[in-house]
């Protein structure tokens, strides 16, 4: 997880991005923006900005990784217990935190 917190990865903002997705978690403050590039239903590229936690940025830092290059769909599946488990753990009061990102990317497709 630190690695992930101090060297995020995919940090940015894409110019004309096919899609972006926001969210916040009200309860702790944190705010994830993830904008993506489709080919097909593949994502492409992605790239996101993270106010918040370690959690939350190591999270969608890795969250992006995950996802760059699957399906829309295949994206879709990874879930709270993947995040969790591939940072090393969290401590449970932080799991919130790691979720944000996967509210933005439920967001950005939920018109689809």
């Amino acid at each position: 997880m630190r690695d992930h917190f101090a060297n995020p990865r995919n940090v940015g903002v894409l110019e004309n991005p096919d899609c972006t997705g926001n969210a916040k978690n009200e309860a702790d403050g944190d705010h994830v923006q993830l904008h993506f590039r489709l080919n097909d239903k593949t994502i492409a590229d992605v790239k996101m900005k993270v106010m918040g936690c370690v959690a939350a940025i190591a999270a969608t830092s890795l969250f992006t990784e995950l996802i760059h290059g699957k399906t829309i769909d295949e994206a879709g599946e990874i879930n709270k217990e993947t995040l969790v488990e591939q940072l090393g753990g969290l401590p449970e009061q932080k799991i919130r935190c790691s979720l944000t990102c996967l509210e933005a990317f439920r967001n950005a497709f939920s018109r689809e």
